[in-house]
């Protein structure tokens, strides 16, 4: 099947609780009511969109001033100073979450560094500095002539920190620094002075590329250095390694194909999995660890139930993305999950398992959808919730819009009818006009996971002791509406689906990017489809041809 994009290349669809349905004509939000044929054909070619005029010239789109993310900084300074997870842990101890926009917490332009933050990264960075002034190979030295020492100290410190050669400026006011340390104190304390001066340093906590080019048009490629970073903070979400730095220096960064040659370099590293990250936060499994479940309703649940469900979500992820072999279609419906002897007792699944996820068949899956971290992260402490589920799966694995609901509606389902069932209730709720614009899109994809229960198991009956009835139909869809027998159905249903295919890549722009997507982007967004149809929708491929846009090789020049 021919992979096309939505009409305008920034579809999102924005449903009034009046049951008006409009979509947006662009990435900056809005609705309009769509025509008839918006409806009947909702969707292009991307080949078409790259051969006309518009995509003969390049537009990278805005190219945003970013703060590491927290993930970000502790993989980065896991590879500064060569620390481990648990040394990094000590350091980064209670940082404060960073602000969620479009599901991700990485959005530069939410990436904010109030005075909280900056008191954060100044206690990091008195850490790490003591850390590093008592290890005595750090500042890779040979010899014991300190001055010259310190002043190879600065400037090879200084390109890792920076992700940049230091300019002249740079290493003079630094190497004074260290000098004036040395010649007060001693040796530990100029590195330890050095290190605590650079790690504040707007260079060490921002990826920072320079518009300073001679540039007559309103964009440039990205210098060697900077595009070093974009590889290495989209890949490895950190700072480049030395082959990086030495293709940098050589000039060996400056084409696309020299920089696909190192995006395969770069996956094949164990580093790559920190990728991992992005589906985390997308599925939010990152946040199941929160969940709490009523112990009168739930009974002896393992301890650790929250670890098992991420460690079975990566383990599907990893298989699927960082092999090499996996496809879109098995993301939303494989019928196999990942267990150990654990997982698989809670989950009831036979088979011979040991303390290691292995892959196993689970009756009724539908991939990462019915997986017990997906679902219970959007559950309650005593049932499912269909609202919920439907809110998520139709936001963030279709891309839409649900507004708020209004001010006057009982938000407490189970306030509503008393004796009914959750599927009864919300057939009631839905009788309100106010509600029911928005319920009849959100409730009928929850309803096809109810066979899977609030800690992540498959049932026959609900909380209230019914039978669970999971056929349902989707509308307001682009290519999805339709009856649907239960989640396996709804998984094939995606698999095939343009809607959700784009929306899986408009969620890895959000999140590689660090930045919604605008009009701008149109030639880069119809660049990473076409790869994506031509490679049948590989999820590895996505990774490298996210490194092959306007978007990432280009950046805006200040005018």
């Amino acid at each position: 099947m021919k992979f096309v994009l939505p009409l305008s290349l920034a579809f999102s669809l924005a449903v009034a609780c009046t049951g008006e349905i409009g979509k947006s004509q662009s990435g900056g939000g809005g609705t309009s009511t769509p025509t008839p044929e918006a409806k009947t054909n909702p969707s292009v070619d991307p080949g078409s969109v790259l051969n006309s005029s518009a995509c003969q010239q390049i537009n990278p789109g805005a190219s945003p001033l970013r703060r590491l993310s927290n993930a970000e900084y502790q993989n980065t300074i896991s590879d500064l100073f060569g620390m481990g997870t648990s040394q990094v842990q000590q350091v980064v101890d209670g940082f404060v979450a960073e602000s969620e926009s479009l599901g991700f917490r990485n959005g530069a332009e939410f990436l904010a560094v109030s005075s909280l933050v900056a008191e954060q990264f100044m206690g990091a960075a008195e850490k790490l500095a003591k850390a590093a002034a008592t290890n005595t190979g750090f500042t890779r030295c040979s010899d014991g002539n300190h001055k010259a020492c310190g002043s190879k100290f600065v400037r090879d410190f200084g390109l890792r920190a920076y992700r940049r050669p230091l300019t002249t400026e740079e290493a003079e006011r630094l190497d004074g620094l260290f000098q004036s340390a040395l010649s007060t104190y001693d040796f530990s304390t100029a590195v330890e002075w050095t290190v605590y001066a650079m790690l504040q340093s707007p260079n060490f906590l921002f990826r920072v590329e320079s518009n300073a080019i001679s540039a007559k048009g309103k964009y440039a490629p990205a210098t060697g250095y900077e595009m070093a970073s974009r590889l290495s903070f989209l890949l490895w979400q950190s700072m480049p390694d030395e082959d990086l730095f030495a293709a940098a220096e050589q000039g060996k960064l400056e084409t696309s194909a020299q920089v696909a040659a190192q995006a395969e370099r770069m996956l094949a590293d164990p580093k790559s999995e920190r990728t991992l990250e992005f589906f985390r936060q997308w599925m939010d499994t990152d946040g199941v660890k929160q969940f709490s479940r009523d112990e009168k309703v739930f009974s002896n649940l393992p301890n650790n139930l929250h670890g098992l469900f991420r460690q079975e979500n990566d383990a599907f992820v990893r298989e699927l993305v960082l092999t090499g072999n996996g496809g879109f279609k098995d993301l939303v419906s494989a019928s196999y999950t990942f267990a150990n002897k654990e997982l698989a007792q809670h989950y009831g699944l036979e088979g011979d398992f040991g303390s290691e996820f292995q892959r196993v068949e689970r009756p009724a899956a539908a991939g990462f959808l019915t997986q017990g971290g997906f679902l219970t992260a959007h559950d309650k402490a005593t049932r499912t919730s269909i609202v919920l589920r439907g809110v998520k799966v139709r936001t963030d694995v279709m891309c839409e819009v649900i507004p708020a609901p209004p001010n006057n509606v009982e938000l407490n389902l189970d306030a509503i009818g008393e004796g009914l069932s959750q599927q009864e209730r919300l057939a009631l709720h839905r009788t309100d006009p106010a509600c029911a614009g928005c319920h009849k899109l959100i409730d009928p994809i929850g309803v096809a996971f109810e066979s899977f229960d609030a800690v992540g198991r498959q049932r026959a009956m609900d909380e209230t002791g019914k039978a669970i009835d999971t056929q349902t139909e989707i509308s307001g869809s682009f290519d999805l509406d339709g009856p649907l027998a239960d989640a396996q159905a709804m998984g094939r249903a995606f698999a095939a689906s343009n809607q959700a295919r784009q929306c899986y890549l408009d969620q890895n722009f959000r999140f590689f990017y660090g930045r919604d997507y605008t009009d701008a982007d149109t030639c880069s967004r119809a660049k990473l489809a076409k790869a994506f149809a031509d490679s049948n929708y590989n999820l590895k491929d996505v990774l490298l041809a996210l490194t092959q846009t306007d978007a990432f090789l280009y950046r805006s020049v200040a005018q």
